[in-house]
């Protein structure tokens, strides 16, 4: 075949010829608004649009995320330890909020402001890691408290008692007692480093205890660390299960009323999970339990259908794996998973350590999606009355999401989208121009930027943003006091920044510094970033 030649153009220039390459082309690519949370596990192929690759002091939401509010020291704890654990007693109209340090258990709910300190409620303790649960019968509700180094102690809404004593058929001590639950109105207990139980009769506090020996059940050996009460309906219903966990993993399920008759109490079968992370690292969450695991954030229905190896599939943590396992392996245990219902979220906290340093995984139980704090440092979390509280070093107990600052200092909010190809695969691009949009009460102060190739750096926020302290917020504001206008409604804010980033995916993100008595009320919404596609990558 005969092929002609033509003549090929110069290209000319006011100072001679050039040479001519592809032309470049702006276009912009478009980012919606963050509903799919955190998601760290995903590869180039697999980046799905409204996902987050930072999601940092956020909150998820069903439609996006918002950022959290502030903290604040409420009370400090008088021997100035770190808390280790954190619960309430709430009958009636009675609610406290108690934290513990490793010698002494304090009533937190109306503390002395710092740097006044609050006295111990319970002193002379050898241990602050408790676990608690509620039993009420014949009018009176008591709170039960375990920690596996002191006595059993129980609160019954005024007083701390030791009594009514627990016998048993052997030389265990109840200081040994280190876990329990309440099953069909019996109270089951654990022992410390051994595979055994040991029940009370239906509604009695004290008393003689029997032993129920899992020793021929739990076949890897370890030591019994949880257990609880389960349904397959929602709530306790005629299908509650009784079910022990051990620290290998291993889970044995009971259905039955009477644990002394093998007939009425009977062994449905023995499931494998992965490591459980804590004693307290389980939530209630609609009909399920969901058990943090060294393999994630299990749902103990799924338990029954898969082996180990699939459950973390299932794993409600999947969108974090990496993360998750990460905080699991540096930690192996402590965790404590507490929920705050009036928010529909989960607040997972963990040891410190240098892997995953200052964070807290938060989770979103209506949607699924997850997001992290930093800055809080806290090691237990609970709630009193509506509001999040949570206890760290040095004795002192916070309370989260309130105002606009960490105790006055200001904290930085950041957010950064999925990686997306500016057009095919391999495809070079430049972002030049950053659009996003905002929902606040009032004009927030953001920086947007961007990034290429998978780097997750946030850049300095060094302008401050203040809530507008005359807003109110129903349920919130004072009655004849708070201001009710157009500022008590969620305005739509864009902003419009030059960017710089290049490379073969990219990324938009915005980081907002929140200062000032008033928290903000602000979300996330879909942002476009300008790029200029350039040749193939080599």
């Amino acid at each position: 075949m005969r092929v002609d030649l033509r003549p090929g153009r110069v290209g000319q220039s006011n100072r001679g010829a050039t040479s001519i390459g592809q032309q470049q082309t702006s276009q912009p690519i478009t980012f919606p608004a963050p509903k799919n949370g955190l998601v760290t596990t995903a590869d180039m192929a697999a980046q799905q649009p409204g996902s987050a690759s930072v999601l940092r002091n956020f909150f998820p939401t069903l439609v996006g995320c918002r950022i959290r509010g502030g903290s604040q020291k409420r009370g400090r704890v008088a021997d100035g330890g770190t808390i280790r654990s954190a619960f309430k007693y709430k009958y009636g109209a009675t609610e406290k909020l108690f934290m513990a340090t490793d010698t002494a258990i304090y009533d937190m709910t109306s503390p002395a402001a710092p740097p006044a300190t609050t006295a111990a409620a319970v002193s002379g303790l050898s241990g602050g890691d408790w676990c608690t649960f509620q039993h009420t019968n014949a009018g009176n509700s008591f709170l039960i408290c375990l920690n596996g180094a002191d006595q059993r102690r129980v609160y019954n809404g005024s007083t701390w008692a030791t009594t009514p004593a627990i016998t048993f058929p052997d030389a265990t001590t109840m200081a040994q007692l280190n876990y329990g639950w309440l099953f069909k109105n019996r109270q089951f207990f654990l022992k410390n480093a051994t595979l055994d139980a040991y029940y009370l009769p239906v509604n009695v506090i004290g008393g003689a205890a029997a032993l129920f020996p899992l020793g021929g059940v739990m076949k890897k050996g370890g030591s019994l660390l949880t257990g609880f009460s389960w349904s397959l309906e929602s709530g306790d219903g005629l299908s509650d299960l009784c079910v022990f966990v051990s620290t290998e993993g291993e889970v044995a399920v009971y259905a039955g009323s009477d644990p002394s008759d093998a007939n009425s109490f009977a062994l449905k079968g023995v499931y494998q999970i992965g490591r459980p992370l804590g004693k307290n690292a389980w939530i209630r969450a609609g009909g399920d339990i969901l058990i943090a695991t060294s393999d994630g954030l299990t749902p103990i229905s799924q338990v029954f259908q898969r082996d180990r190896q699939a459950l973390s599939q299932v794993s409600v943590s999947r969108p974090i794996e990496d993360d998750w396992r990460r905080a699991a392996n540096a930690t192996g245990a402590g965790w404590v998973v507490k929920q705050w219902p009036e928010q529909n979220l989960v607040f997972i906290a963990f040891p410190g350590n240098s892997v995953v340093a200052d964070t807290t995984f938060v989770l979103n139980v209506l949607s699924g999606r997850w997001s992290t704090i930093s800055n809080w440092r806290a090691s237990c979390y609970e709630t009193l009355q509506g509001g999040l509280f949570f206890g760290a070093d040095a004795g002192f107990c916070w309370q989260g999401d309130t105002t606009g600052t960490d105790d006055g200092l200001t904290f930085t909010a950041a957010y950064l989208s999925q990686f997306a190809p500016p057009g095919q695969f391999g495809q070079r691009a430049q972002a030049t121009l950053a659009h996003m949009f905002f929902r606040a009460k009032s004009k927030p102060k953001v920086r947007l930027f961007a990034r290429a190739d998978f780097d997750r750096s946030i850049p300095a926020s060094a302008s401050v943003t203040a809530g507008d302290a005359a807003s109110s917020d129903w349920d919130v504001g004072l009655w004849d006091k708070a201001v009710w206008d157009s500022l008590t409604q969620q305005l739509r804010y864009s902003f419009r920044q030059n960017v710089r980033a290049a490379g073969d995916m990219l990324a938009v993100g915005c980081a907002i510094t929140s200062g000032g008595a008033a928290r903000l009320d602000l979300e996330v919404d879909l942002a476009t970033l300008q790029v200029e596609a350039g040749e193939a990558s080599a």
